[in-house]
This record gives structure tokens, sequence and C-alpha cells, in this order.
């Protein structure tokens, strides 16, 4: 193969290919040389940030193949220059000459893996608290017996045992090493499985009378935060051939746990997992998946949510709430109410038309949906970006009138991450349309949206258990 994709590389660095990581590496080195020296200005440090984000690359894609290659070499290339500024006297681990070089070789990359593990201790060890990091300090760096750090505290030595244990609790919790337990409740393997192949879904105008709903749930993961709530959902890709399948690629289980209090703001805290397969329809045995915990309220007006924690690449756990800084760009609340209002008018022609203080989030139209065996009369609904270009993202959903999202239909606009026109660094010119050539296409004010993925809920697929 002459020109092989991002996740072919990638998947093939995970097998151990490093003639693989060079070559994807030196698809995308002028971006992320370009996003760090944007970040930091010129300089060494440039090519020391550069060469530690390599080393994070190489680790990661030996763990996992992400979804979006480019798109999470990027971040990866943001994270190391966020350290950098945070962390300056760690820059001394980086590797030493120039481009690729360390990365080429069996003994190049032994050593990347050490200087990685070392590295990510030191960072583990910095979010142990201040008691259980001097223990641990004590008793593995300067040799001390549980006896003599006891001594120097002035505490028994169980507090010293017990600070080791909670220390070591700890970094392996901020490593991703920590032992995994399921609930059974929460086990996907003892669940009924969704179909491998989407079922055939067949969508016609309803003659039932108009509702509005009371929308619950927290758009869109499909649950909604009251203890107990369950929901699964299955997530369906399209085949580059127009006759193929839609196949399963995931499922996602989430249960509203508890209830839990967040900067004085009362929420439910919700479990998520999920579980990968593979085009053969088999699970993927992954070191590392990506678990999550979600915290909603549900408002008299709104759903909101509260925080998110998730599984970054490199195994880092990360925290977001509603103090941090950006976090209502990608959390905002969603209204409760939605209705067909007549903000969304279609056109002749088949596309839409919105109005200019048409809500993110528009009702338009009843629909019967036929899944399967299985029919649901919905209302559509789409979330749009209020000064919508072809490079933002659209969501079709369909919600019955209990309030509960049977469909969800992803769209891209055409040039939704794809690179711009020549010149560019790499790679070849490239719309959704001519991508995904055998998939819908809505247009909206103009722009041109192209079907990329479904998820079906477990209700719709006919298999709550």
């Amino acid at each position: 193969m002459t020109n092989p994709s991002d996740q072919l590389l990638a998947e093939q660095v995970r097998q151990g290919n490093e003639q693989a990581f060079v070559r994807l590496i030196r698809r995308y080195e002028r971006t992320l040389v370009g996003l760090i020296r944007h970040r930091l200005g010129s300089g060494d440090q440039v090519q020391d940030v550069l060469q530690e984000t390599l080393l994070h690359v190489w680790s990661g894609l030996r763990r996992d193949t992400p979804r979006d290659v480019r798109a999470w070499l990027l971040q990866v290339a943001r994270n190391r220059c966020r350290d950098y500024f945070r962390s300056s006297q760690r820059r001394e681990l980086f590797v030493e000459t120039e481009a690729l070089a360390p990365m080429v070789n069996r003994f190049g990359v032994a050593q990347a893996r050490q200087r990685e593990a070392a590295a990510a201790i030191v960072e583990a060890m910095e979010e142990v608290p201040d008691r259980e990091r001097a223990a641990l300090q004590a008793f593995y760096l300067d040799g001390l017996s549980i006896a003599e750090i006891a001594a120097r505290h002035r505490c028994p030595d169980g507090t010293v045992k017990r600070r080791l244990s909670h220390g070591r609790d700890r970094i392996r919790t901020v490593l991703g090493v920590t032992p995994k337990t399921r609930s059974k409740t929460m086990s996907t393997s003892q669940q009924r499985p969704f179909p491998q192949y989407r079922p055939e879904i067949r969508i016609e105008p309803s003659q039932e009378e108009p509702f509005r709903i009371d929308f619950k749930e927290m758009a869109w993961w499909f649950i909604v935060p009251e203890v107990e709530d369950r929901v699964r959902y299955g997530s369906y890709g399209p085949p580059k051939e127009g006759d193929a399948p839609w196949k399963l690629s995931e499922t996602v289980s989430l249960a509203a746990r508890r209830p839990a209090i967040i900067h004085g703001r009362p929420c439910v805290e919700v479990e998520v997992e999920n579980q990968h397969f593979d085009q053969d329809g088999k699970i993927l045995k992954r070191e590392e998946d990506r678990h999550v915990k979600i915290w909603g309220h549900l408002a008299e007006n709104a759903v909101e949510w509260i925080a998110i924690e998730s599984l970054r690449p490199d195994g880092t756990r990360e925290l977001m709430t509603v103090l941090d800084e950006g976090f209502y760009d990608d959390w905002d609340p969603s209204p409760r109410l939605i209705e067909d209002c007549g903000c969304l008018r279609p056109q002749a022609d088949g596309s839409f038309a919105s109005q200019t203080d048409a809500p993110k989030i528009i009702g338009a139209g009843m629909f019967d949906v036929h899944i399967g065996q299985q029919r649901f009369t919905c209302l559509r609904v789409f979330e749009i970006e209020q000064e919508a270009t072809e490079r933002d993202v659209m969501v079709e959903a369909y919600i019955t009138q209990a309030g509960r999202t049977v469909l969800f239909r992803r769209y891209n606009g055409n040039r939704w991450a794809k690179r711009d026109a020549p010149p560019h660094n790499w790679g070849e010119e490239m719309t959704w349309e001519e991508d995904l050539p055998h998939t819908d296409r809505i247009v909206i004010d103009g722009v041109t949206y192209v079907h990329y993925y479904d998820n079906l809920t477990d209700v719709a697929c006919g298999i709550v258990d």
C-alpha cells in the first residue's frame, strides 16, 4: 500500500511496527512543530517538547488506536506544551538527538519506554498528598525502614504503613493501572448484545398529533440524571461501499448511581462503560479503555452538566467541572422543553432554513421511526450552531413523547476535521461528501452536513434487560 491511512499506520504501531511509527510521525511532523512553536515561541524548547510528544505518542499508540489519529496527535502535543509550563524541572528527561533518530531503532525505543515510565512516575508523585508523598520518598528513595520513618515523623508504624498504601494506590490511579472492578449491573458481558449490524431503519412523516417533550436526558448521552436510571446504546458506522451493512463499533452502558455534591451544587453521579468491536464483531481487548464518570443536575428548565471525568490516551485521568475555564464550550446545559415552533423551515429543494433567533436545539416535525420490528412516534430534533459553518457538526435525534431518545444521528459539516485545500502540509484535500459518498446529506442554511454514524438505544433495538 503506497499511501496507508492514519488508522492503518496506528494499528501497525500498536503491533510494534517502528517503521509505521516513523512514517506516521513524518506525515504530521510539520503540523506538530507548528503547533508547539505557536504555543511556546521559537527556541530549543520547541525541539524538547517535540521529543517528549513523540515519547508519549509511541507509548500511547502501543496501548491503543485512537479513532481520529490526527486529532489525538495534536492533543498529545497540546498536553506536553501545558506540562512544559507546569514542570520545567523535568525537561532533562527528553531524548537527545535530532528529529526521530532515537525512535527508529530498538535501543532508542527501549530508552523511550524507560524515560516515559520515569517521567510518568515523577508526575504521578505530584498528585499524592503531602504526608503520603513524604512516606513514599523516605521509603523508596531514601531507603529508610518503616520504623525509621515512624521515628522521624513521630507516628506509629501502622500510620506509616497506611500512608504508604494510600500513596501507592494514588499513584496507580493516576497512572491508570488501578485494578478494574465492575459491578454486576454494569458488566456488559452479562447483558443482551446489540446486533452486529444495524437494524433496518425507515423514517416516515407521522399522522399523530404534534407533542412537546420534557427532555430530561443529558444530551447526547441519553441518561437522565436521576438515581437508578440506566441506558445502553450502540454506535454503528457506515461502510465505504453503498450496499454494505452498517457495523457495530462500540456499546456504551450508563448507570445513574448516587447523589453527589460538587462545588456546593447537588447532582447525580453517572458511571459509564465502553466496549469496542473490530470489523469482525469481536470485542477489542485493550490495556486501557475510555472509562468516564459524569455528573448532571436536573434543573427546573434545563439539564445541567456539573462535571466530567475522562481518561486521556496517555492514561491520565482528568476531572473538569463547571468552575473550569471553557467547560461550557462542550458541556453547556440543554433545555427541557422542546417542541416544533416552526424555527426550521423545509425548502422546495429539500434543504432547510432556520430563523435567525432559533434556539440551538430545535423541534422539527413528527415522524414514525421504524427500527427493525420496533415502531416509535417521535419528535425530530436538530442541534445546530446558530452561526453554522461547514466545519461544525450537527445532530439529528428522534425522541419519544416520554422524552427518551431512540435514534441519534451525527452529521459532519463537509469540512469538519478535514484539511484545507492545497497548499497544505500532508495528504490530499477531501470533503466528507467524498469520504462517505453513500451516506445521507442534510443542507441547513446552505451548509452541507454528511451522515457520519448512528447511535441506537437499547429500547430502540428491543433489548432492554
